[in-house]
């Protein structure tokens, strides 16, 4: 692609023309690839050295296909980001929050008002080291708390920042990704930490007690045996019980918009599901739902309102597990969910069974996480297989 120099003060021959002495004498000028149609692109330099020098860079970068408008090349950060988060229609208002958070909290004020095409990825490595040892710049309003993010803390940062910047390279903002490489601090496992039979009767006992309310002690078992998330929980209403088919319609869940105020939404995923009432939870239930409107919550507080969960788990769950011996192990919540889990797999449950009852997107999940749960029947396949090989021959010969 040709890239020429116009003498904008003089005619081909040399006399001066009306625009002599006015603005930049030199332009260079070519016809910009992204913009079909639309006709010559230039700039104007008062020096003509000036002007040769940014001819040759323009040509280069033409034939390199590295090209990038003029006007697209001082996109800064803030400006990708808004694209990307602008173009988000599928995160539930939960997920837009986090997002939102992270941009603001963590991404902006590092990157924000900093071209794209400059940030490099040697930066952006030592921008994850100093998110993890405490040292990234944030928000002046936000108080941070011991020596920098968890690995779990600096994915949540880093995925509104990976994603803000390959869509800048979609849009043709920037030439080249300079995520590509960047390694973020792994994990560590973590074992998962599960309660017995008898330790489950004792926490939901000793939720019973803290308030003397059923509704507490239903909190844990329908965690602890249907596998349910907390906010699953509370979004129940009376007529998600299905007491004939004795099954649980998990039908909605409380979750936040993207103002961050509380609602009732559609399950994760956006995945709806009946799970099973075990025997032994059917009379509580039948208990409280008796008499009451379809649309009543399950669960209810003391004063038979709708439970909230952050008050439920400082208030009832705090004093439960300390109550029933269990403190000192940091169990949550989810430690319910995983008993759930991992009592269904002891009892015969497969792959599949399990992530419908829990409302995996996909198996994938579910086997990462309990995949080692499950016993190893290698000795036990390979010896029914054999058994069956002999009973095929015998019956050959016969």
């Amino acid at each position: 692609m040709k890239v020429w120099i116009n003498d904008r003060w003089n005619t081909v021959d040399g006399t001066k023309n009306a625009a002599w002495g006015k603005g930049s004498r030199w332009r260079a000028v070519w016809i910009d690839p992204t913009k079909a149609g639309k006709g010559e692109t230039s700039k104007s330099f008062a020096k003509k050295a000036d002007a040769e020098a940014y001819r040759a860079k323009m040509e280069d970068s033409l034939r390199a296909g590295t090209y990038r408008a003029p006007e697209l090349a001082n996109k800064n950060f803030a400006a990708a980001a808004d694209a990307w988060f602008s173009g988000k229609k599928k995160p539930t208002g939960s997920s837009l929050k986090r997002y939102r958070d992270a941009l603001d909290v963590w991404v902006l004020p590092k990157w924000g008002t900093r071209k794209l095409s400059t940030i490099e990825k040697t930066e952006i490595d030592e921008w994850v080291t100093a998110l993890a040892d405490g040292s990234a710049p944030h928000a002046e309003d936000r108080t941070v708390h011991g020596g920098g993010l968890s690995p779990n803390g600096i994915t949540a940062v880093w995925v509104p920042f990976r994603a803000a910047v390959a869509n800048a390279l979609h849009l043709g903002w920037i030439t080249g990704d300079p995520c590509v490489g960047v390694e973020l601090p792994k994990t560590p496992h973590k074992e998962i930490d599960t309660l017995t039979h008898t330790e489950v009767k004792a926490l939901a006992d000793a939720a019973h007690k803290v308030a003397d309310n059923r509704s507490d002690a239903l909190m844990v078992e329908l965690m602890a045996y249907a596998g349910l998330r907390p906010g699953e929980v509370v979004a129940l209403q009376v007529k998600h019980v299905a007491l004939t088919e004795r099954r649980i319609q998990i039908r909605r869940t409380l979750t936040i918009d993207a103002a961050g105020k509380e609602i009732f939404g559609p399950p994760k995923h956006g995945e709806r599901r009946d799970v099973p009432i075990a025997p032994h939870i059917l009379d509580a239930l039948v208990a409280l739902t008796a008499g009451r409107a379809a649309t009543a919550p399950l669960v209810t507080s003391t004063l038979g309102k709708s439970v909230n969960v952050h008050n439920w788990r400082s208030r009832v769950w705090t004093a439960a597990v300390a109550g029933s011996g269990l403190d000192g192990r940091g169990l949550t919540p989810k430690s319910l969910r995983h008993t759930a889990a991992s009592r269904a797999i002891e009892a015969g449950a497969d792959v599949k069974v399990i992530q419908r009852m829990l409302g995996h997107a996909d198996a994938t999940l579910t086997l990462n996480t309990y995949g080692h749960l499950w016993p190893d029947r290698l000795d036990e396949v390979a010896g029914a297989v054999s058994a069956a090989r002999e009973k095929a021959l015998s019956q050959e010969s016969s």
